[in-house]
């Protein structure tokens, strides 16, 4: 049976509670942590079957973004600094073991700007995956957000980001503006002050059918992966994870093994 979080665990801080949501049993005692970021006008939920899929040595938790889902009543946060600082200072507490960051499309961005921050504070996660999104280094400005909500909704559809059904309903369209207006602000106007490179290895992840975001722009997410660096391809658009999610989770669980460090190796499964 499915439940939306309590916490990372019953004593994890109230923040936690917050902005995390668990859609599977709690696993007190497994090795890692994977810690899933959605898309823009995605909510926790998108990740809801992850949890089934992945070994139990893995606690799976997915990230709430103010705003949506059942935190709908809430303030949108269309700027990243503040964004990511607030999800970094929650996970923060949870790196007693090791954090596996996996972003989709606007999340991998979030991801890798809460991975720098954990990382100034001597809490490197272990590993992160970037999918469907260009690499910070290659970030550029765009003006959707300022459309018309016409406008705005028609470029929603032509890349997929919006069903026809939700388009044929006033309540549902409203429903979807606000979140989505403010991600695009958030993605439009990111512009990194800097990209340094992260200590952890990076997996960048697209579909082949992407033609939105071409290879050579998830290529350059090794220029930010002190750790090393792959490129993995699966058939399928943007979205290519919706369908193809056992199979991602199975080619990325060996990206995942112990890498060495002094003294030993992290306890990843």
């Amino acid at each position: 049976m499915s439940t939306s979080l309590s916490a990372a665990s019953t004593h994890a801080p109230p923040a936690a509670r917050d902005w995390l949501r668990r859609y599977g049993p709690e696993r007190p005692h497994a090795a890692a942590r994977l810690v899933c970021f959605p898309h823009a006008g995605g909510g926790a939920s998108f990740y809801r079957r992850w949890a089934a899929l992945l070994p139990d040595t893995y606690d799976h938790l997915a990230v709430q973004y103010p705003g949506r889902e059942d935190r709908i009543g809430e303030e949108c946060v269309g700027e990243m600094p503040p964004l990511a600082d607030r999800i970094a200072e929650v996970l923060m507490p949870l790196a007693d073991r090791p954090l596996i960051l996996f972003g989709h499309s606007m999340g991998a961005s979030i991801a890798y700007e809460v991975a720098r921050r954990l990382q100034e504070h001597g809490r490197t996660p272990h590993h992160l995956v970037a999918s469907s999104r260009l690499s910070p280094s290659r970030e550029r400005p765009g003006t959707v957000h300022l459309l018309d909500d016409e406008a705005f909704l028609r470029e929603l559809a032509a890349f997929g980001g919006i069903s026809q059904e939700v388009l044929r309903h006033r309540e549902l369209r409203d429903l979807v503006l606000r979140p989505m207006r403010s991600d695009y602000r958030l993605v439009e106007t990111y512009q990194p002050t800097a990209t340094p490179a992260l200590e952890c290895p990076v997996t960048a992840v697209r579909g082949d059918q992407d033609h939105s975001h071409p290879a050579g722009d998830l290529r350059a997410w090794a220029e930010v992966a002190g750790g090393g660096f792959r490129l993995v391809t699966l058939p399928g658009d943007h979205f290519y994870l919706a369908s193809r999610a056992r199979e991602l989770i199975e080619l990325l669980l060996p990206r995942f093994a112990p890498r060495p460090v002094p003294g030993g190796a992290l306890p990843v499964p």
